[in-house]
């Protein structure tokens, strides 16, 4: 190597820069959701069944009573795929456990008065103007939906994990929905006297909530 290549090798060398770089993080974020379906019941969802004496009731079998229907409304803000069920805030007083019954509270001494359930009227479904209306259940949160195997009426789930109720128009699966009615009707279950103490006044005191979810 000659002289200039030296100098040559040495210039470049001393023009080398090093390039040191800052960063800051970008992140894009945002929410997508659902249009809004609001649930509502034409009585405001009070069943009062007034005054029952004990005269009324049975003393070695429960004692069932029916409500008159109210109208059960889904309105979606558009199109929405969309699940039923009930969840019931009286849980640990359902005097007849199964995922399709509610408490009704209990009494002074801790006896449960009772049981009821949130029966559907099958023939009442309309689904946007169509009442050719396949009803769905499933209980694995959707993953997989079959027909409801009740052909007049259906009761709402009470909460438990998995369980809802879907509603299709030719599909086996639900179907988005703009507008769901149906009527409802409270089935209720006194407990028979000779579980049921009633010396005193007894509050009938079931609660429970209609909860939309999206799928």
């Amino acid at each position: 190597m000659n002289i200039k290549q030296w100098i040559a090798m040495g210039m470049a060398l001393g023009c080398s820069t090093a390039v040191f770089a800052n960063t800051t993080d970008v992140i894009v974020s945002g929410v997508i959701k659902p249009s809004a379906c609001t649930p509502s019941l034409s009585g405001g969802g009070t069943f009062d069944f007034g005054v029952i004496t004990a005269a009324e009731l049975r003393e070695d079998r429960v004692t069932r009573f029916k409500s008159q229907p109210q109208q059960l409304a889904v309105n979606c803000g558009a199109p929405t795929r969309f699940a039923l069920r009930g969840v019931d805030g009286r849980a640990d007083s359902n005097m007849l456990p199964s995922n399709v019954t509610f408490g009704l509270g209990t009494n002074d001494l801790d006896q449960r008065i009772g049981a009821y359930f949130l029966q559907g009227i099958g023939s009442s479904v309309v689904v946007d103007g169509n009442s050719s209306v396949t009803r769905l259940i499933t209980a694995d949160s959707g993953k997989s939906w079959a027909p409801d195997s009740n052909s007049i009426n259906f009761s709402l789930y009470n909460g438990k994990e998995g369980h809802f109720h879907g509603f299709a128009v030719d599909a086996q699966i639900p179907t988005a929905i703009k507008q769901l009615t149906a009527d409802l009707q409270v089935d209720m279950s006194i407990s028979a006297l000779k579980n049921l103490t009633v010396t005193d006044d007894i509050t009938i005191d079931g609660a429970s909530t209609i909860e939309v979810s999206y799928l």
